[in-house]
């Protein structure tokens, strides 16, 4: 199993419209033409709060691992996929990439709004005890944990750690806010953001 997340900024210039129409266009065809690759978030930054860049898509393949990228580079230098990904580069850019690990199985984003947290484990801690970890607090708040993934090796930004989460309104959010203040053990916050699907953020 293997995930992929792109972080995706707007090009100066291109109105929001344009940027939403062309962008969820472009990543809505690719899924539609490759069937393994499952877009299961396609997430704007709402309210200006968390890192840039502003949006983050997801992609999980239950059915393959890094080899993925290679069928990739082949997809693209034929360009058979130039139809929406020309459109796509034109309002938006990749500003970087990383492949992870699923910890839990993701689980496809349904309305929102999403709270994330960019973690690192703590030295010498394995991805059974995040996954422990983290499995333990979803059953104690109820929400839905839509992605828990670690890093591959080097092959991202930094930290290495993202979870996920639906938030069933922004009244839950200060209690699953604060969870990690002060906690060092299996994991580190080191900064969190408030997401949207696609088209429904607030700048």
């Amino acid at each position: 199993m293997f995930v992929y997340i792109e972080y995706i900024s707007r090009r100066p210039g291109v109105s929001l419209e344009a940027f939403h129409e062309v962008a969820g266009r472009g990543q809505t065809a690719w899924a539609g033409e490759y069937g393994d690759d499952h877009l299961v978030l396609n997430l704007g930054r709402t309210w200006r709060v968390g890192p840039e860049p502003e949006y983050v898509a997801v992609w999980f393949n239950a059915a393959a691992g890094l080899e993925r990228i290679a069928e990739w580079e082949r997809i693209f230098t034929s360009g058979e996929a130039a139809p929406f990904e020309e459109p796509f580069k034109l309002a938006a850019r990749i500003d970087a990439a990383g492949c992870y690990e699923p910890l839990l199985d993701p689980v496809p984003g349904g309305g929102g709004p999403y709270y994330a947290e960019f973690f690192e484990p703590a030295s010498g801690v394995g991805g059974d005890a995040v996954r422990s970890f983290f499995d333990d607090r979803r059953g104690q708040s109820g929400l839905e944990l839509n992605l828990l993934v670690e890093r591959i090796g080097r092959l991202g930004p930094d930290p290495p750690g993202l979870a996920v989460w639906t938030l069933p309104s922004y009244g839950t959010l200060e209690a699953v806010a604060r969870e990690l203040d002060g906690v060092s053990e299996p994991v580190r916050l080191v900064s969190a953001a408030l997401y949207a699907d696609l088209g429904r953020e607030i700048l």
